[in-house]
């Protein structure tokens, strides 16, 4: 800012000090009026907000009022030898007691008739508050710049020593942005650089469709994606781990590396590993591993003896509910729980081995387990023989039933009877397949091979309720 006034000193020559300091005040923030030695004589406009301490400088020296940065600007502005740039706007910093420094753009006008001198000022405290927001933004600016260069610097530092490889690829191009030394010396000759080339250069072209397809589908989601593929260098199998990350306009994506034969190494080195698998090898229970749709991906040899296979490997790919007695009915009953309760306990049912009619009595546990990988259902079959004296009760009590029943002759009409026994026998196996769907509506509708609408009807009929007390599991 270099304002400039115009020159009055010519035009208001023949009017006192007074009054041109009181003609000068309407075009300024604050007139100080002073004899020859600048002793501040008067000053006008005090009653502007800010200004009122200004009365306080009445009496002394303007030179001694200023700030010691801008007191040769006021010897300057005072001297009578510069007349012809007296009227020069300088920026100077009065001095106030008890307050803060008030910072105005001055000039001056050397009145001859009087020999006074006005100083016309113009504030510029709104300036200095812009002017001290500005270097404290640039101060934090640079305080923001030295803490991201630290921390940079640190996990550069962090991923140039990780054990582990990494690689940092762009989003569009699948051009290589940055790649660790343990990447460097997994994938290429420390001689070749990776960093600029694209990433099928070091990967099998006969995989590099399914980690393009791993990478297209890992977009805009946080959760990270694995595949296996062959490296170019000494064809190794290995693992990729995919992270999405946006920055800015780029996106790009965060690689681990880890060779199939090192993870493999983890497992066997950990001897419990080995202990648990053995332990459900030899179990007298049969344990299942399944998809989600129930095709075996392995079983142990109880399971193989439970069914009267031969030998366990030849239930891979085979559907589980090839031996369920209830076949697709019991399957879908435990998927339909799965999918809400991710684990069931204690569901009865039956084992029908290959080529036999007669069932074996079993309680099934299931858990379906979800990782980064894939997902599958953990099956736990048991044995058991309360079943055969729970039914051996129930015929019991079937014949003391029909005991009671027949008694009712002669005394009570046969539709009548009739009506009362189906009745008691519908009751008896909507429990029963509440029971065992571990009452789950919609499973005991099918079962029982009605709708799910008349289902309900019955229940009320005979008063059967939901002992969690919700109308639909």
């Amino acid at each position: 800012m270099n304002p400039s006034i115009p020159n009055l000193t010519n035009n208001i020559e023949s009017i006192d000090a007074n009054a041109a300091a009181e003609l000068v005040s309407y075009v300024s923030d604050t007139v100080l009026v002073m004899d020859q030695d600048g002793i501040i004589e008067n000053v006008l406009n005090t009653q502007t907000p800010g200004f009122s301490h200004l009365k306080h400088l009445i009496g002394k020296s303007w030179l001694e009022c200023s700030t010691l940065e801008s007191r040769k600007k006021v010897e300057s502005l005072l001297s009578p030898t510069v007349s012809e740039n007296a009227q020069k706007w300088r920026q100077i910093n009065l001095s106030v007691p008890n307050n803060p420094d008030l910072p105005l753009m001055v000039s001056v006008l050397h009145l001859k008739k009087d020999n006074k001198i006005l100083g016309i000022g113009r504030d510029l405290r709104s300036l200095a508050n812009l002017q001290q927001r500005l270097v404290e933004a640039q101060q934090a600016i640079e305080t923001d710049y030295l803490r991201l260069r630290f921390a940079e610097a640190r996990y550069r530092q962090l991923f140039d020593l990780s054990v582990n490889a990494h690689i940092i690829i762009d989003g569009s191009t699948f051009k290589i942005i940055e790649a660790n030394s343990v990447a460097q010396s997994l994938m290429t000759d420390k001689a070749r650089r990776m960093v600029g080339r694209s990433l099928a250069e070091f990967i099998d072209m006969n995989d590099f469709s399914q980690l393009q397809e791993l990478l297209n589908n890992s977009r805009n989601i946080n959760t990270p994606k694995k595949a296996n593929v062959k490296l170019v260098k000494n064809t190794v199998q290995a693992e990729i781990t995919v992270n999405f990350l946006r920055e800015e306009n780029q996106t790009v994506f965060l690689i681990n590396v880890t060779p199939l034969s090192e993870i493999i190494q983890d497992f066997k080195l950990n001897p419990n590993n080995e202990r648990l698998i053995s332990a459900i090898q030899f179990s007298s229970d049969a344990f299942v591993i399944t998809d989600l749709n129930g095709k075996i991906y392995s079983a142990n040899q109880t399971f193989a003896e439970m069914t009267q296979v031969e030998k366990s490997s030849d239930l891979v790919d085979e559907p589980i509910d090839n031996w369920l007695g209830r076949a697709s009915i019991d399957l879908r009953v435990i998927l339909n729980n799965l999918k809400d309760k991710n684990s069931i306990k204690h569901y009865i049912t039956n084992i029908v081995p290959s080529g036999n009619a007669t069932g074996i009595e079993v309680e099934v546990s299931a858990v379906k387990v979800v990782t980064e990988q894939e997902s599958y259902i953990g099956f736990n079959i048991r044995q058991i023989s309360q079943r055969l004296s729970q039914r051996g009760q129930a015929t019991s009590d079937l014949k003391q039933t029909a005991t009671k029943l027949t008694e009712l002759v002669g005394r009570v009409p046969l539709k009548d009877i009739v009506s009362e026994t189906t009745d008691m026998i519908e009751k008896m196996c909507i429990m029963s397949a509440l029971e065992l769907t571990m009452n789950n509506r919609v499973s005991a509708s099918e079962m029982l091979g009605l709708s799910r609408q008349s289902l309900y009807i019955k229940m009320r009929r005979f008063g059967i309720t939901d002992p969690n007390g919700t109308e639909d599991l």
